[in-house]
C-alpha cells in the first residue's frame, strides 16, 4: 500500500510516460523485490530472477512513451515477468532436449565401428576452429571451457552481463559446428561442452 505522502503507481506511470526517471526508479525501488520474489520462487534460480527484474524495467523504459497509466502498473509487470518466464523455462527444456541429443549422438558414433573418430583428430579441428574466433570470444569460450569458470564468475572478471557471457559461447558453438561440417556436429559438440 502506498502512503499518503508518495505518489501512487497511476501518478507515477505518467510521469515515466512522459520520460521522467526520478519515476522509474521509484517504481523500480517499489516493486523490483516483489518482481525478484516472484521470479524465483517460479524459476529456483537467481541470476535467472535477476535477469527477468532487469528485463521488464529495460522494456518499460525502452516503450515508456506508450505506457497507460489508466491499467493497473503492477499487473503489467507482473504480466511481463510472467511471460519472461515463460520463455525462460522453454529455452530449459530446448537447452535439455538439445544436450540429450548430443549425447546420444555422441554415443552411437563411439559405438558404431562404422564410424570411427580419432579423437586427437577431432580436438585438433576443435582447436583450429577456436583460434578462428574473435579475441573476446576465444578469451571467453576458453574461461568458460577450459578454466571452467560459471558465466557470473566470467561476467564478474570482464565486467559484463552474464547474458553477453552467454551469447559468446553460443557463437562460439556455432562457429565449431559450422567449421567441422553436419557429419561430426554432434560428437564434435559433446566434446567442445564436456572437454
Amino acid at each position: 500500500m502506498v502512503s499518503k505522502d508518495k505518489p501512487s503507481d497511476k501518478q507515477l506511470a505518467g510521469q515515466i510516460k512522459k520520460g521522467q526517471t526520478h519515476a522509474f526508479d521509484q517504481m523500480f525501488d517499489r516493486y523490483s523485490q516483489q518482481l525478484y520474489r516472484f521470479s524465483k520462487s517460479l524459476l529456483k534460480n537467481h541470476e535467472d530472477a535477476e535477469e527477468v527484474v532487469q528485463e521488464v524495467f529495460f522494456r518499460i523504459w525502452k516503450k515508456h512513451d506508450e505506457l497507460n497509466e489508466r491499467k493497473s502498473f503492477q499487473s503489467f509487470l507482473f504480466s511481463i515477468a510472467y511471460n519472461l518466464i515463460v520463455d525462460k523455462f522453454r529455452q530449459r527444456v530446448k537447452d535439455q532436449k538439445h544436450e540429450q541429443f548430443l549425447i546420444k549422438q555422441a554415443q552411437q558414433n563411439y559405438l558404431n565401428p562404422g564410424k570411427e573418430l580419432e579423437y586427437k583428430e577431432l580436438k585438433k579441428q576443435i582447436n583450429k576452429a577456436i583460434t578462428e574466433l574473435p579475441k573476446r570470444r576465444k578469451k571467453i569460450y576458453q574461461l568458460n571451457r577450459e578454466k571452467g569458470l560459471s558465466y557470473k564468475e566470467i561476467a564478474g572478471r570482464l565486467r559484463i552481463k552474464p547474458k553477453t557471457v552467454e551469447n559468446h559461447i553460443n557463437l562460439a558453438l556455432k562457429h565449431i559446428r559450422k567449421r567441422l561440417g553436419n557429419e561430426t556436429l554432434a560428437v564434435a559438440l559433446f566434446l567442445s561442452l564436456f572437454i
